[in-house]
């Protein structure tokens, strides 16, 4: 700095405070803020801090708290450094108040009798050119040395400030440093803009790790990370509610106790190795947590520094699951259609039923709407929310029936998933299972079905612990279990524990005052269905459907219905000939093209193997596949002589 200055920017303050005429050699910014001082009407003899302009401190600190937070402690690293040199350091928010202030006595003593305090505005405007209103003005660092100053009672000091900005370039605040004027030196300025530099780094720092901090609290996943020696360093409120623990329990958790199952030494030094949704058990406080986990290694550079876990109940799971494979119920009370008075009371004690949790047994022909009565009550029920899951026990094949209702864990058996396999009563928890043609159960799995039934737990294949359920079981069957019972296929004490609440269907047959509806329910779908087509029915048609005696129920009037709709190709419904012609589609019809069906191949293969074995029942069933309690069945449904 050139000796002679001080003297003479006094000289040109003089001048241009009197005459309003700016002398040439006064810094360009200074000279343009002196000007705006002027037109801002600033006393230049004044320039303390005006009381006027003060707010309450607190009130600004909050509304600039993250900046105070991170600015202060680098102060206190530059004071540090400065300490007894007669230099104090401020810090403004963007409208130039000022939030905070680290100096030595001597020189705060002075600050305090120029206001320049805590609260107190100084911008241009307030209280003329000073380095942190210019500073804010101009956006950009700047120096004040002397009678730069407009106020003449700044002009012993010396300032420096520069501006700090968001991760967007926003103003949001301004760092000084202001001493003696004697003292001045360019260094200063290049200290509060390497200051506002590091502010600004560790601003944004601050705000990814917020933002960071926000996320890893909001996700809806529970999050453990682990650093390179296991260690749990972080978890998010949602680990902790699902496993039931504070934040101080989980660091001092030890992961491999936690989880058993995975070895997470060997995740750690294994190149590219993870876990994705694997079915584990957490193990904590004597419970057990059953989640579906992922778990992935961090790496920096190509080393593994960590472990970053994350999981959700393994219930939450299944029942997303159910939602997309579609277990649910479909059918409401309010969808029978029915004139029938037994049919009427059937209902409303079904509906009475829906209302307790009680197992329930639905007896009846195939054919008259047993999973339609369990649909409905489900819905009815206080868990129409959880899923509905129907089994047909007579479609699983012997050997996997266990695994199918009970689930099973990862290697249980030759070519189970590596993940393990939740069973249908896993599915179902928190709603209803439908066990459709429960007389076909083997004998073993109604045991472990008891079981179940007796203290809600199911224990899967090759786990080694049961796992509580809330379910509610509704099973339905077109056997009498009774007779099964006698016959040995069929334990008694699961008849008696199924059987708390009976329903018993009504075949077609006894309720044809309800076939003219349903049927007119049937046309009235098909004509929605097939936009160009309005088709009717007739007397005659109707009349012919109501002698019929309909062996399969509803479901083969809706088949014929619907047949019959396809095929005529007049407005009304096929006439009664043709009618019939539809009914015995499926036996004369089908003998005269040449097709033998179903019920014909059974009843000849039985005949064959009652034959060969010589009406040896056992034999028989052998032979056949089936188990005696079926063969026994089949024997009385066609009528079968036992030779």
């Amino acid at each position: 700095m050139v000796s002679d200055y001080p003297k003479f920017i006094y000289n040109a303050w003089k001048n241009f405070t009197e005459t309003g005429v700016l002398v040439p050699g006064v810094k360009q910014e200074i000279g343009e803020s002196w000007q705006r001082c002027r037109k801002y009407s600033v006393d230049y003899n004044n320039g303390r801090g005006n009381d006027r302009f003060k707010v309450p401190v607190e009130a600004k600190i909050q509304e600039n708290i993250q900046l105070v937070a991170v600015a202060h402690s680098i102060m206190e690293n530059i004071y540090g450094i400065v300490e007894g040199s007669g230099f104090s350091l401020f810090l403004s928010d963007k409208d130039g108040y000022i939030i905070d202030v680290i100096g030595d006595e001597r020189i705060m003593d002075k600050a305090e009798k120029l206001n320049f305090v805590k609260g107190a505005l100084w911008t241009e405007e307030a209280v003329g050119t000073n380095a942190i209103g210019t500073a804010i003005f101009l956006n950009k660092p700047v120096q004040t040395i002397g009678a730069e100053h407009y106020g003449k009672h700044q002009h012993s000091w010396t300032c420096s400030a520069a501006p700090i900005h968001d991760e967007d370039g926003n103003l949001i605040g301004c760092i000084n440093m202001s001493g003696d004027y004697n003292e001045a030196h360019i260094h200063t300025l290049g200290i509060v803009i390497s200051a506002a530099q590091y502010i600004q780094k560790q601003l944004a720092l601050s705000v990814s790790y917020n933002l960071l901090n926000i996320t890893f609290d909001s996700v809806t996943e529970g999050m453990i990370v682990l650093d390179e020696n296991l260690n749990i360093k972080r978890i998010n409120d949602r680990a902790c509610n699902i496993l039931e623990i504070s934040i101080g329990e989980a660091l001092k958790t030890d992961i491999r106790k936690l989880v058993k199952n995975i070895n997470f030494n060997d995740l750690m030094n294994s190149e590219g190795k993870s876990y994705n949704n694997l079915e584990l058990d957490f193990h904590i406080k004597n419970n057990i947590i059953k989640c579906i986990i992922n778990a992935v290694p961090m790496q920096a550079g190509n080393k593994s520094v960590g472990i970053v876990i994350t999981f959700r109940e393994a219930q939450y799971v299944h029942r997303l699951v159910n939602q997309m494979v579609g277990y649910k119920a479909s059918y409401k009370f309010e969808d029978f259609i029915t004139e029938n008075n037994r049919m009427k009371d059937i209902i409303k004690y079904a509906e009475k039923a829906a209302k307790s949790d009680c197992n329930i047994l639905i007896e009846g022909e195939s054919g008259t709407g047993k999973e339609v009565i369990a649909q409905s009550i489900h819905n009815s029920s206080k868990r129409y929310f959880g899923p509905f899951v129907a089994v047909n026990c007579a479609s699983i094949p012997r050997e996997l029936v266990e695994s199918e209702l009970f689930g099973y864990d990862r290697g249980a058996f030759t070519g189970a998933s590596k993940e393990g396999h939740p069973g249908k009563f896993e599915l179902a928890d928190g709603g209803t299972i439908f066990l459709d043609e429960i007389g076909e159960l083997p004998l073993d799995i109604q045991s472990k079905l008891l079981r179940v039934l007796d203290n809600n737990r199911i224990s899967r294949v090759g786990g080694t612990y049961e796992k509580q359920l809330d379910v509610r079981v509704i099973c339905a069957t077109n056997r009498d279990l009774k007779e099964e019972i006698k016959n040995r296929s069929f334990r008694e004490d699961l008849f008696y524990r199924l059987n708390v609440v009976n329903i018993k269907t009504i075949p077609l047959r006894d309720r044809k005052d309800d076939i003219e509806a349903i049927t007119y329910n049937f046309i009235s779908k098909l004509n929605l269905k097939n936009e160009n087509k309005d088709k009717r029915l007739n007397s005659d048609y109707i009349n012919h459907l109501k002698a019929y005696e309909w062996p399969g129920n509803v479901r083969e009037l809706r088949n014929v219905v619907e047949r019959d709709y396809y095929l005529s190709e007049s407005v009304d419904i096929l006439s009664p000939t043709q009618l019939e012609k539809s009914i015995q589609l499926n036996s004369e019809e089908a003998e005269e093209q040449g097709v033998i069906t179903m019920q014909v191949l059974e009843r000849e293969n039985i005949e064959k193997a009652l034959q060969c074995c010589k009406g040896n029942i056992v034999a028989a069933a052998k032979q056949l596949n089936i188990s005696r309690a079926t063969l026994y069945r089949k024997i009385k449904k066609y009528n079968i002589n036992n030779v």
